[in-house]
Order: structure tokens, then C-alpha cells, then sequence
């Protein structure tokens, strides 16, 4: 076989649901899409494969960053618990119904909001 042929090949690596295509150095990923399954494909980085590969998620997230050219919005732990925290200072009542919540706040917080929590469950009565 001659060097220029070996250099044109292509290798294909099957991921669920979509492909990984590497052709020289350079990368695309396809998938189906569409009413008809038409096959869309995108140029993508060494790294954006090997990303790909590693999880249906981590694929998942490669080609919403292809198609829009931003990751998709992930919630980490710490952005979650400000989220629970705030929906708690709407309803301080929780910190008493749910005397767990207690420990997602200061104890300075805590001398604030849980008399307006025993305020909120008198006037509910």
C-alpha cells in the first residue's frame, strides 16, 4: 500500500447515537438529526473527541457545544445549595418545618430568619 493512501484513511468511532470521525489529524463528529435522520456532522478537536467518547453526557454536551458554540448551563453543588438557600429565605418557615435546612445557614443567619419562619407558621394557622 502506498504512504499517500494510509495517510487518507479514515477511522470511525462508533458512539451511541453518533460518530466520531478521524480522517488524518483532523476530527468530525455526526449524528442523525431531523424528521428524516439526516446525518449532520462538525469539525471538533482531538479534545472535543476524546470528551465525547467518555460518556453518553459528556457526548451529549460536545454537540450542544458544536451546534451553539456554548457549553450547556451546568448547576454545581455550591450553586444548588445558594438556590435552596434563597428559596428558604422566601419561606423561613422551612427552617422549622425542615429543621435539616438549619445546617445550609450561620448561626447569624439563623438568629435573623428563624423568627420570621415562627412568624410565618402563626400566621398560617
Amino acid at each position: 500500500m502506498e504512504i499517500s493512501n494510509i495517510k487518507n484513511m479514515e477511522e470511525v468511532f462508533p458512539g451511541n447515537g453518533f460518530a466520531i470521525i478521524k480522517k488524518d489529524e483532523e476530527y468530525t463528529i455526526e449524528w442523525p438529526q431531523g424528521p428524516f435522520d439526516q446525518v449532520i456532522s462538525y469539525p471538533i478537536t482531538k479534545e472535543l473527541a476524546d470528551k465525547a467518547m467518555k460518556s453518553p453526557k459528556d457526548a451529549h454536551e460536545v454537540k450542544i457545544y458544536v451546534r451553539t458554540g456554548q457549553w450547556p448551563v451546568k448547576n454545581t453543588e455550591e450553586e444548588e445549595r445558594e438556590q435552596v438557600r434563597e428559596f428558604i429565605k422566601k419561606f423561613p418557615e422551612l427552617l422549622i418545618k425542615v429543621p435539616d435546612n438549619q445546617d445550609l445557614f450561620t448561626e447569624e443567619e439563623l438568629k435573623e430568619l428563624l423568627p420570621l419562619g415562627e412568624k410565618n407558621l402563626l400566621e398560617e394557622e
